[in-house]
């Protein structure tokens, strides 16, 4: 296994991000606040009504994501920890273990495809209090000004109108 840092998407808020997750089965996001107007390693205080300021990450053809544990106290346990991960970064996780035991209940599908896992990767986000890792094809990073919540209702606007 080795973890790429993805580098020159965004840049995370160092204090508390306040990530938020919305999903369907198919489709996923994670926004949370970016340092875009002060950089700086010092916690701006954040509002989730009126700061503004977000990171979209859209997740597509996932297969499974955690949100959670570890947290900037507790990193240090986490397995990927020997492998160079850090606080407030965005990886891909290559050889990825997830990915291999996920394939592994998937062979107990009678029309398992071996092709099929080629495309998919292991991505990581670690935050102040909690980390995120999805399992997708792929990924897309947008900047918006707004705050958390009304892209959170962004969001659910575009998955709702969505086209079938």
């Amino acid at each position: 296994m080795e973890l790429i840092e993805l580098k020159d998407f965004f840049e995370m808020d160092f204090g508390a991000p306040l990530p938020m997750i919305v999903s369907t089965d198919t489709e996923l996001f994670i926004t949370f606040y970016s340092d875009q107007e002060i950089k700086s390693f010092y916690p701006n205080a954040l509002n989730p009504v009126y700061s503004t300021g977000v990171v979209v990450l859209k997740f597509k053809h996932y297969l499974k994501y955690t949100f959670g544990i570890p947290g900037n106290e507790t990193i240090e346990g986490h397995p990927y920890f020997k492998l160079g991960m850090k606080l407030f970064k965005f990886y891909e996780l290559t050889n990825s273990d997830l990915v291999a035991h996920l394939e592994k209940i998937e062979k107990s599908h009678q029309y398992y495809n071996p092709n099929k896992w080629k495309d998919y990767k292991h991505y990581i986000l670690t935050f102040h209090d909690n980390m995120f890792e999805c399992v997708a094809k792929k990924f897309k990073v947008r900047i918006e000004n707004l705050s958390i919540y009304d892209q959170a209702n962004k969001l659910l606007s575009e998955l709702s109108t969505k086209e079938q």
